[in-house]
């Protein structure tokens, strides 16, 4: 669910006529009732009736003061959209063909079809298959609630408008955003368009996709550990089974996804010692949302979606355990579209600079001879100012291409012992202390610490750049704001606030995002002591 300090984008894939706009006011206006902002416009399309026409909607908390009000987006951003609300099943394609669905997004669609001109015109069915919409819509979503809402408001004595309604109805008992269905209803009241059969519909669709949420949630519950348990080996698949008990039974229902696909992952990436590892790890911060006793663990969600990131680093030996997975080949060989009996090759371009090669090795090893490379005698004889790489380009679907690349994956156990590993989990560590630390000064507090380690990603020098703005992140921003507080105002809003600030500058700026962030803790640190 998104939280009501969020951002949130929705996107309406819509065909014209079928009163697209008067759905997308019905939103604007319950956002408005909760103490949102909100716009939402209608992008260009086929906007007379029948045509593809889109329209998009944001929301955001209303400001305290003028001079901080957002400025919304005239565009949705493809891989940004948190949810899509779709009148009609082939729409539902095109924005996700388009690359708008993404792990975040939850779908809201109407199964019926209004077939286009083009599926209209071969002399067979050129019918676009369903089974293939589903597949995509399964494929580029975190939930995906589905129903014929035409056939439901003909069962129901009503016209094929009443599918808005339906569809409003069936996102109110979603979940998917911080709107009470009372404030549903009264907008419904307020927009005044066609009031006693909307709130009609708006009951089919709530009651429909409220009836039946729980056997459909079940069940996705399952095909997604089938899922993942299908691709371990069986030993594995075993003892990852045992696991999933395990988090059934410890942990709330908005957590269990997170933790299932992390586990998998963890697995494949190291090995079960490992994954049971994460699990002790989360069970720590899990004890705070317990103790506190939170109805929505978003502490627990914030650390279990980043330790798990965190814990599956790409080194070198994860790159070359991808570049050989048969299922690569095999994508390759479809996309390209090549016959059984045709012979083709792949030539990757690797450019590993120095410390990704050095990483690999016992850190045992390796941590004296950088201790030396500090020295001053060093620095004297190597003068070299750019890093050393080391290119290649393996044919990885040659013998002696995979036969490289298939050593360096099976370093596997060599990775618990590397100098990259220490260095990873010094930051881990830091991270999981300064949960502890900040979340027993305030909740909200801990929960944007956990968030914050979503800034630490790539590969290469863009994970240390990103590694190091986490760590100014805590000692320059969050400690001295925090610190402050705790000596004049034993309150943390303005920690949170600026906090999340500075945490919105770094993500949104790219990471240069935090020297910005810096100066502007250092300015509002001076104006209070002045």
């Amino acid at each position: 669910m998104q939280k009501k300090s969020d951002l949130i984008k929705i996107l309406i894939p819509a065909v014209g006529g079928q009163g697209g706009g008067v759905l997308t006011e019905w939103l604007v206006q319950a956002f408005f009732f909760e103490g949102f902002d909100a716009q939402g416009i209608s992008l260009p399309g086929l906007s007379q009736r029948g045509g593809s026409t889109v329209y998009y909607l944001e929301a955001y908390p209303k400001a305290d003061s003028e001079e901080k009000s957002i400025i919304f987006a005239q565009f949705p951003v493809p891989g940004e959209v948190d949810i899509i609300l779709a009148q009609e099943f082939l729409e539902l394609g095109r924005a996700l063909e388009l690359g708008y669905g993404s792990d975040k997004t939850t779908i809201v669609t109407s199964t019926h079809r209004i077939y286009s001109t083009l599926e209209k015109m071969p002399i067979g069915s050129g019918i676009y298959s369903d089974e293939n919409l589903r597949k995509l819509a399964l494929a580029f979503s975190s939930n995906v609630i589905e129903l014929d809402a035409l056939k439901l408001s003909k069962a129901n004595g009503m016209d094929e408008l009443a599918v808005n309604a339906i569809l409003l109805g069936a996102l109110s008992t979603s979940g998917a955003i911080p709107i009470e269905k009372k404030s549903f209803i009264r907008s419904i009241e307020t927009v005044g368009v066609a009031v006693s059969a909307s709130l009609k519909a708006f009951e089919v669709g709530w009651d429909y996709a409220n009836s039946s949420s729980d056997t459909k949630s079940l069940a996705k519950w399952d095909s997604f550990v089938k899922d993942r348990a299908d691709k371990l080996e069986d030993k594995e698949k075993q003892e990852y089974m045992h696991r999933i008990s395990k988090i059934e039974s410890e942990y709330p229902e908005n957590v269990r996804e997170i933790l299932a696909e992390s586990v998998y992952r963890l697995i494949d990436y190291q090995d079960i010692g490992y994954a049971d590892k994460y699990l002790d790890e989360v069970s720590v911060i899990n004890k705070i949302d317990n103790d506190t006793k939170v109805t929505n663990y978003e502490l627990t969600e914030f650390f279990a979606k980043n330790l798990a990131l965190l814990m599956s680093y790409e080194d070198g030996i994860r790159v070359s355990e991808l570049k050989i997975k048969s299922d690569r080949f095999k994508r390759i060989r479809e996309e390209m579209r090549l016959r059984d009996d045709q012979v083709f090759h792949v030539v990757d371009y690797l450019k590993p600079e120095a410390e990704e090669i050095y990483g690999l090795l016992p850190n045992v090893l390796v941590a004296p001879v950088l201790r030396f490379t500090q020295t001053r005698l060093f620095k004297k004889i190597w003068r070299r100012k750019k890093p050393l790489t080391m290119g290649q380009m393996p044919v990885t679907n040659s013998f002696s291409g995979y036969l490289r690349l298939w050593m360096v994956a099976k370093m596997k156990f060599l990775r618990p012992h590397s100098y990259r590993y220490k260095k990873e989990y010094k930051l881990i560590k830091r991270y999981k202390e300064s949960i502890n630390k900040f979340a027993s000064y305030d909740y909200q507090l801990g929960c944007l610490v956990a968030k914050s380690a979503q800034m630490v990603k790539g590969y290469g020098k863009v994970r240390r750049r990103t590694m190091d703005a986490f760590y100014r992140f805590l000692d320059n921003i969050i400690s001295p704001l925090s610190e402050y507080e705790i000596k004049n105002r034993k309150n943390f809003d303005i920690t949170l606030e600026i906090g999340q600030e500075a945490y919105n500058l770094i993500t949104g700026e790219s990471i240069e995002g935090i020297d910005k962030a810096e100066k502007l803790v250092q300015d509002i640190l001076e104006q209070r002591a002045a």
